[in-house]
């Protein structure tokens, strides 16, 4: 039987008298705190309506998911400071003819990325309708966020083409950061720690939930062999596996797909939109 379950399936058996623990993987912490991100209101809306319908909820995650949330971040910070500082440079010269230059190459390659998400995903639909299938809500393709933000490599493009220190009215790249990102990236910190309980042992509130306290990491590598799923998701499945929380929530197939098979005494629940985008794929798993 599949252990996978929809957003509306999930709530309607939710019990105002019962406490909800969930493990949460980078997805949605990412999609939660990010406005312009395409989960974010679908999940804000099944989170509230959770709350209104259990007694509480207590959500848990890992170190490994704090790193991957707080990356994420590290790039959309980066980017949004580098496109204000550019088009503030058109009344205020503060970058160099170097940076300007090469900030307008990683916006067009970044342009370019986004293109593709959109073409793929009207392709991704209109193969579907082909076939007649109602496309109305399904979410075909999990549209990449990434590609709203420049990847690592374009970042430190840029960073080599700025001088390090501020030279007369030319912006720094190490002052750039200490006003854009510093402040910001402790922020999102903090927002992490007081959202989430982190699942260690060392963690008081986790600690009644663990199984064993002898936590095998090595089972995370065949959690990432029996599916191939990325390391980080198969980190958080071994976590899961040594607790007695039997809830998973995430935004991602691959954690879907690998839960199935590595994690069946543990209930991943999903978007309901999804889980009909993916009885196909899932079939006989």
């Amino acid at each position: 039987m599949a252990n996978r379950i929809g957003f509306k399936e999930f709530l309607k058996k939710a019990d105002s008298n019962n406490d909800v623990q969930l493990v949460v993987d980078a997805n949605v912490i990412i999609a939660l705190k990010d406005n312009k991100h395409r989960d974010n209101k679908s999940l804000r809306e099944f989170l509230s309506s959770l709350q209104e319908n259990s007694k509480d909820i207590d959500l848990f995650t890992t170190v490994t998911t704090k790193a991957e949330f707080l990356e994420y971040y590290r790039r959309k910070i980066l980017t949004e400071g580098i496109l204000k500082l550019y088009i503030k440079n058109k009344s205020e010269k503060i970058l160099s003819d170097k940076v300007k230059l090469e900030i307008e190459k990683q916006v067009r390659a970044r342009n370019q990325r986004q293109n593709r998400e959109v073409q793929k995903q009207q392709n991704s639909e209109k193969a579907l309708e082909a076939q007649s299938f109602d496309t109305t809500e399904l979410d075909v393709e999990e549209f990449s966020v990434d590609a709203n933000y420049f990847k690592d490599s374009e970042i430190k493009d840029i960073k080599k083409a700025f001088r390090g220190r501020e030279v007369q009215n030319e912006m720094g790249w190490v002052r750039f950061c200490e006003i854009i990102l510093l402040g910001r990236f402790h922020q999102m910190e903090k927002h992490l720690d007081d959202l989430c309980h982190y699942l260690t042992t060392r963690d008081k509130e986790s600690l009644k939930y663990f199984k064993d306290e002898d936590v095998k990491w090595q089972m995370a590598t065949q959690i990432c062999g029996e599916s191939g799923m990325g390391y980080s998701d198969a980190m958080i499945l071994n976590m899961a596996n040594h607790t007695t929380i039997k809830h998973i929530l995430t935004m991602d197939f691959d954690l879907v797909y690998g839960g199935h098979i590595s994690a069946p005494d543990k209930v991943i629940i999903t978007p309901s939109e999804r889980i009909k985008g993916y009885k196909n794929i899932l079939k006989g798993v």
